[in-house]
């Protein structure tokens, strides 16, 4: 069945089901208050109305879904008059909005069919562990509201997923799990939401008010936001532009690339965020270029040694652009990487299997573009020239699957088609996993020492509020144990601070400053490598000057200027930075060694699985020692690199 077929079939059913579960919600609530029923409507077709719509096109994956509370006023409904209720409000609420707005008609009845079927099911569920509607009793009842908020969006994002898939032909799993942990935090808020207009209509119906300024001003922060992250992404579209039209050759060129993989992304069934997150990465991946020269790019002869260092350096200082925005942290690596090989013969001899599927996608599609455009140096080919010197390039210049897919898209064939199952799973997996290695890389940063203690303080508050003194009980020892370990930590990061302070304090050159400092550190922890490297920011490039080899060998220089470069803005006042894209479970630290200001080299130790906290906060505060000591022994005699076993 081909996707429009499945979609219509899928819409048909979802509106049967749909009809079936208003005519009987109908026969349920000619009992009920109409009163409250009738309050509960106007509430929810306002809060349909009032929403911020999604954005597929969006640079940031939560924009692609649209914001609104109706949810909540599904859940309230279903707490305070029954899951037919419910259901019968949630449809309601779709059909006004939607009429207004004048969708399709399809669109309504699936829309309405979801939200009736997602909150009659959660209801039945909130019946089936005891839960009864008009009598919300907290703490004992917050186990069934949990099943019904988890119901109503387990079903509403079944939904979703099923008509994305139909649309699509992708994978229904892929989109379901993706579409599941994009909505997860704004349901948390709903349910809240629900319970929290549950309680004040169930026992102060006019606290109802208090509400109302609450939510216009989360509805309007939320707004700005989206609106303030949509007018960033189209700005970096507009530097984009700008940079394609500083050259007559490449006019659109960055444009054509996007169209190229996204097209390449929707034909192979990805979900609609990674799509978007390709397309973008491809629209975006020649920012770097504004810093050269435009009669560089211009240039009809060959390059000198310090054009093409300018040429080279671009992709690096689009990635550096890039990381500044969270939303784009996941683009940045593969825009960084565009111009590398699957051989590792790239600009930056990144080896293939380092590079991210998602820059495999840039640089067959980058390379095409390239070759089909005239440039001020030679001639364009013909389309079928350029794929016939992609298939040459297959395991070599290009990844070998994602170039034979790319090749049978722009033949006109399926993707899916030339693809082994295996293969199309695996790029499926391995693009899931870069975005899920960014998002964790991000919720690192987000963790603080005090967080743990505080909440074992607070678990414990909560927990005496109940009654339930064995658990504040727990949650006290939890945060004693964790503030008696923090003291421990800073005990030791005390006395390594003093021990490295002492070790610094004598004349060292680069080899025997990293040996001083691995030789303690190591004493101390887990270290497996540690390198010193010289920096020149006005290339975006650094140089090894000294390794310690321990348990493992430490990254190149390629891999560990990568990170660098795109960590070295987000450092924070401790000026140590966590990084696990250098392989494995390692773990590594940066320290950025200045002189006056600028960054001059830096100290990289890296630990395996668990990054030591005595040993930040002694790097942090020798910080302006090991800079000190760098600086000293910069016009130290060089000596070839330090290799030393532990």
């Amino acid at each position: 069945m081909s996707p429009p077929a499945r979609a219509r079939a899928l819409i048909l059913a979802a509106a049967s089901l749909g009809l079936v579960t208003v005519c009987v919600a109908v026969l349920h609530v000619s009992a009920l208050s109409m009163s409250t029923l009738a309050l509960l409507a106007a509430a929810v077709v306002i809060t349909e109305l009032v929403q911020v719509p999604g954005d597929h096109n969006a640079l940031d994956e939560l924009d692609g879904f649209p914001f609104s509370f109706s949810t909540g006023i599904h859940i309230a409904t279903v707490l305070i008059l029954g899951p037919w209720a419910g259901a019968l409000v949630a449809a309601f609420g779709v059909v006004v909005a939607d009429g207004l707005r004048r969708a399709a008609p399809r669109f309504i009845a699936y829309n309405a069919s979801s939200a009736a079927v997602a909150t009659a099911a959660g209801g039945l569920i909130y019946l089936g562990f005891g839960g009864q509607p008009g009598q919300l009793s907290l703490p004992s009842g917050l186990f069934a509201v949990l099943a019904l908020a988890l119901t109503v969006y387990t079903v509403s994002s079944l939904f979703i997923s099923a008509v994305v898939a139909a649309t699509s032909s992708g994978a229904f799993a892929s989109f379901f799990a993706e579409i599941f942990r994009l909505g997860l935090p704004s349901a948390a808020g709903e349910t809240g939401l629900g319970v929290a207009l549950a309680v004040f209509a169930l026992r102060m119906p006019w606290a109802i008010i208090a509400l109302v300024p609450l939510l216009l001003a989360l509805y309007q922060a939320y707004a700005r936001l989206a609106v303030l992250r949509r007018q960033t992404a189209r700005a970096l579209e507009t530097f984009a532009n700008v940079v394609d039209e500083r050259d007559s050759y490449t006019y659109r060129h960055s444009a054509r690339v996007a169209e190229h993989v996204q097209e390449l992304a929707e034909r192979l069934g990805l979900p609609p965020s990674q799509v978007s997150r390709l397309r973008w990465a491809g629209r975006l991946h020649d920012l770097g270029k504004i810093a050269v020269d435009a009669s560089v790019l211009r240039k009809p002869g060959d390059l000198s040694r310090a054009e093409l260092a300018a040429i080279r350096r671009h992709p690096r200082l689009s990635a550096r652009l890039l990381r500044g925005f969270r939303f784009a942290a996941e683009e940045a690596l593969a825009v960084e990487y565009h111009h590398e090989r699957f051989d590792g013969e790239g600009y930056y001899n990144i080896d293939g299997a380092d590079i991210p599927l998602a820059a495999h996608f840039l640089i067959v599609a980058d390379t095409f573009d390239a070759m089909t455009s005239d440039r001020s140096y030679r001639r364009g080919l013909s389309p079928e020239k350029a794929l016939a010197e992609i298939g040459a390039g297959l395991g070599t210049q290009f990844h070998p699957v994602v170039g034979k897919a790319f090749i049978a898209l722009r033949n006109g064939q399926d993707p899916r088609g030339v693809l082994e199952p295996a293969e199309l799973a695996a790029i499926r997996g391995a693009l899931a996993e870069d975005g899920r290695r960014v998002r964790r890389e991000h919720s690192i940063r987000l963790l603080r020492p005090e967080l743990v203690p505080a909440a074992g303080i607070v678990a414990a508050l909560v927990a005496a509020a109940a009654g339930e003194l064995r658990l504040a009980l727990v949650g006290l020892a939890l945060a004693a144990a964790s503030l008696a370990r923090r003291y421990l930590v800073g005990r030791r990061a005390r006395r390594l601070a003093r021990s490295l302070s002492a070790a610094l304090a004598r004349p060292l050159t680069r080899e025997s400053l990293l040996e001083a400092v691995a030789g303690r550190v190591s004493a101390l922890a887990d270290l497996e490598w540690a390198t010193l490297l010289t920096w020149a920011e006005d290339r975006l490039a650094g140089e090894v000057a000294a390794q310690w080899h321990g348990s493992a060998p430490g990254p190149g220089s390629a891999a560990l200027t990568s990170w660098l470069i795109r960590e070295a803005d987000r450092l924070d006042e401790s000026f140590v930075a966590a990084g696990r894209e250098l392989g494995g479970r390692q773990v590594a630290i940066a320290v950025p060694l200045r002189r006056e200001g600028e960054v001059t080299g830096y100290l990289v130790l890296g630990f395996a699985g668990v990054l030591p906290g005595h040993v930040r906060s002694a790097l942090h505060d020798c910080a302006a020692e090991l800079a000190a000591a760098y600086e000293g022994a910069v016009h130290a005699p060089r000596h070839p690199l330090l290799a030393v076993a532990r």
